[in-house]
């Protein structure tokens, strides 16, 4: 069965919010409209926890912990050993083709997520979105794995531990379209 490229896209747009600090405006966004049953349950506990824990829970899993940070949220953490490394660069430049330029760091897992969905959605048009959708998906399954396990280890609300686990359902999912795609984008050459 092949997975609908709107779920998808929307799913990843939910790893992005559940992965993003719990601001004020966050705990307005709504759900992906084409995000499933799971997205929407998550999202919706998440934001029935008290605003101030879950934000200082955020804060210590992936913004600021001593001695260490337990959850880096950054890709290049992961595969380069620092933040800022080579891949972050090729992920923003990615970007800019696009007319994406983020705040955030490139390679946080919330940013890449975003920008996956909204290149998810058309990457089957040619070839070359087709291999740049390939390019993020390879890319965020390279690390994501690490990050995710991190975030069981390390979360005590158990709520992202929750959010762990969807992402790496959805980074799975996203594995199997983004090859539907590449197969499509070289038909179109």
């Amino acid at each position: 069965m092949r997975a609908n490229p709107a779920t998808i896209a929307a799913d990843l747009r939910c790893v992005s919010q559940l992965f993003s600090y719990p601001d004020a405006a966050w705990a307005l966004q709504p759900a992906p409209a084409e995000s499933g049953a799971r997205a929407a349950s998550l999202l919706a506990l998440m934001r029935a926890v008290d605003s101030i824990v879950l934000q200082s829970e955020y804060v210590r899993l992936f913004i600021s912990a001593m001695p260490s940070l337990p959850c880096p949220p950054y890709g290049s953490v992961h595969l380069e050993g620092s933040v800022m490394g080579r891949t972050t660069v090729e992920l923003a430049a990615c970007y800019r083709k696009y007319g994406l330029v983020s705040e955030e760091t490139a390679d946080h897992i919330a940013v890449e997520c975003e920008f996956l969905a909204l290149l998810h959605r058309f990457a089957g048009r040619d070839a070359e979105t087709a291999a740049d959708c390939r390019f993020l998906v390879d890319h965020l399954q390279r690390w994501a794995g690490t990050f995710f396990d991190l975030v069981d280890r390390h979360d005590t609300l158990g709520i992202y531990r929750e959010a762990a686990a969807f992402g790496r359902s959805v980074v799975a999912a996203v594995g199997g379209v983004a090859d539907q795609f590449e197969t499509a984008g070289s038909l179109l050459q």
